[in-house]
């Protein structure tokens, strides 16, 4: 009988000793089930919503700096130019030069509140999975089960999947019906 003891040494990332197990204490049926995450990402409609108001404000904001970033070196590239010929004035020249380095202060400021907006974008993902996280708790109780496993098509540490163990149509149905619930209050 293979046993893992508490004073063994090992310890966990959290610096927590891990507790001693028996093999035999293990259940030889634990119901565990498994939910294909690239499916109910596409087709939860929480999450497609979040994903495309995500998509929308990062388009708009990349818009508002591009054009920004344009106008500068337009307006720069025709200072340059006049001012060059001596088309300005001392003073002239001082007014645009202190507009332009205005403007050059506002492209930086957005370019460094770039990762704040991206912090905005991963909060609105980190609720729809709070939402996914809390319905799988109740969904496993009700049904029965120890846990509930992500999978992807495309990798992941989840592999060779029997169908029968899919209850990825459920979840998706079940949090697409709580979603529209909540949308009628």
């Amino acid at each position: 009988k293979s046993e893992i003891a508490a004073d063994s040494g090992i310890n966990n990332s959290l610096n927590h000793s891990v507790p001693a197990v028996s093999i035999s204490a293990i259940p030889k049926e634990v119901p565990v089930v498994f939910i294909n995450a690239d499916t109910l990402f596409a087709k939860y409609e929480l999450a497609k919503k979040a994903k495309t108001a995500s998509e929308v404000k990062m388009a708009n904001y990349k818009k508002v700096y591009q054009g920004k970033v344009e106008a500068f070196q337009k307006e720069y590239a025709d200072y340059m130019e006049k001012a060059g010929a001596g088309g300005y004035t001392k003073e002239q020249g001082l007014a645009i030069e202190t507009g332009l380095q205005k403007k050059r202060d506002e492209i930086m400021e957005m370019e460094q509140n770039q990762d704040k907006v991206m912090n905005e974008l991963d909060n609105s993902n980190i609720d729809v999975q709070k939402k996914i996280y809390d319905y799988l708790a109740r969904f496993n109780k009700e049904h029965g089960y120890y846990c509930a496993l992500a999978y992807t098509r495309t990798g992941g540490g989840v592999l060779g999947i029997n169908d029968s163990l899919d209850v990825t149509s459920l979840v998706l149905s079940g949090l697409n019906s709580e979603y529209n619930a909540s949308k009628g209050k």
